[in-house]
């Protein structure tokens, strides 16, 4: 009788343990992923992009960044907006822009650099500074495109 007992007791203990770590499993996986935040960058950040955008943007994106004299798309205004703000990841405009730009060299700029530069276009299209942008492209994708 006593080892059915201790059977019963052990079966009881590993039910209540299996069931236990079922149910805690999606709380320990969302304390793993970092949460969503809103995209901000750092006042250093505008002014190092400021500086890369003068001498290699303008020309096709223009002073105001709303299109150059060599026809590259505006980076401020409506369409621009519904392209990349909302709820996306701060990585998709990232990614793009580091994957296409230049056009001439596209990936030539250090990560760094890339952040700087989105920095510079988010500030100009009404984005709050605040903590610098990540230039890990990782790291974005929890970042949103929301101000």
């Amino acid at each position: 009788m006593m080892l059915t007992t201790q059977n019963t007791a052990a079966c009881f203990m590993l039910a209540v343990g299996l069931i236990v770590g079922f149910t805690n499993q999606p709380a320990a996986q969302a304390a793993a992923e970092p949460p969503e935040t809103p995209v901000s960058y750092s006042s250093e950040q505008v002014d190092s992009g400021e500086d890369r955008y003068k001498k290699d943007c303008v020309e096709c994106h223009g002073d105001d960044l709303r299109g150059g004299m060599n026809g590259g798309p505006p980076l401020r205004g409506l369409a621009f907006e519904e392209k990349y703000f909302g709820e996306l990841p701060a990585s998709v405009m990232f990614g793009f822009m580091s994957a296409t730009m230049p056009p001439n060299a596209p990936g030539r700029y250090s990560e760094n650099t890339y952040a700087d530069l989105m920095a510079y276009i988010l500030k100009h299209n009404g984005f709050k500074e605040g903590a610098p942008l990540p230039s890990d492209l990782d790291a974005l994708d929890y970042i949103i495109m929301s101000k």
